[in-house]
């Protein structure tokens, strides 16, 4: 089942998910068109794993970023992001294509918004911590931030400046000394 949903992953993430066929999936897996049948319903149910198993693998990796103090644990998180879309481009492309076209897609809607709303609140908890006031619009601010940052780095490619924007992100929010926080 893991070499399906590879094969799928890549094939999706290269050439979208219309123009992708359940013959291809199998034939890049290495598996029968049948054996496909006997792991999933078709190509939505497919999909409807993959994006699961990437949400479910985005909660571990948040476990994984935590530090010992609020700062360090955002710091991680916008490391995390910004090394991502260095050396995953092909993950973003695919979530990006779900994302634009979630009309066809409502699984995706509802597991995207209730994912959505966990990782607000999680950061706005960080932002709490760190004084920031409005930590809960900072904390949509932040997310809306990694949503268009990925989109234009996928589209910009390598001139846009990702680097910068990390320093950026890192010494707005987690260096307070930095930040824009009225003491």
């Amino acid at each position: 089942m893991k070499k399906i949903m590879g094969a799928a992953f890549t094939l999706v993430a290269k050439q979208g998910y219309e123009a992708t066929s359940i013959s291809q999936i199998a034939a890049q897996a290495g598996v029968s068109k049948g054996l496909m049948y006997n792991y999933f319903e078709g190509k939505g149910d497919l999909l409807e794993k993959l994006v699961t198993t990437a949400l479910d693998e985005g909660d571990k990796i948040l476990q994984g970023l935590m530090g010992d103090a609020p700062g360090q644990t955002l710091q991680n998180i916008f490391e995390w992001f910004f090394k991502e879309l260095r050396d995953r481009p092909g993950y973003w492309r695919l979530m990006a294509e779900f994302t634009f076209r979630i009309d066809k897609f409502p699984f995706v809607h509802d597991m995207a918004t209730e994912k959505m709303k966990s990782y607000v609140d999680f950061i706005k908890g960080l932002l709490e911590q760190l004084g920031f006031p409005n930590p809960a619009d900072e904390a949509r601010v932040i997310t809306a931030l990694f949503d268009g940052i990925a989109i234009q780095h996928m589209v910009i490619k390598d001139d846009y400046p990702l680097r910068e924007m990390e320093r950026f992100l890192i010494g707005k929010y987690c260096n307070k000394k930095n930040s824009n926080i009225a003491t």
